[in-house]
């Protein structure tokens, strides 16, 4: 089994992600994006979702807020979304290749 909170610091440290909601629609849109993770407080996660559904990208919703999502990234601020551009060598991917 993944650990989530392992995988996202992992992502963060040796892969490359986009933090915020305009730069993960612009990710999605563009079709950079191989993995969407939203905060389960997101203010835009209808928008997110739906773009995300539509471009066919993978989504993984964090189970808790966007200050916890923000410190599992090593980040010390709240992060509401991010996109995945490159996993690096983190299992982020699996996250979502498990439900499939």
């Amino acid at each position: 089994m993944v650990d989530v909170n392992k995988a996202l610091k992992d992502v963060s440290k040796k892969g490359t992600i986009i933090l915020g909601e305009k730069q993960t629609k612009a990710a999605i849109q563009k079709g950079t994006a191989k993995l969407v993770v939203m905060a389960n407080n997101c203010p835009f996660a209808k928008t997110i979702t739906t773009l995300a559904g539509e471009q066919k990208v993978p989504l993984f919703n964090y189970t808790s807020t966007g200050v916890e999502l923000g410190y599992a990234c090593g980040k010390n601020f709240a992060v509401s979304c991010f996109a995945v551009l490159a996993e690096g060598e983190s299992n982020i991917l699996q996250l979502v290749k498990k439900r499939i």
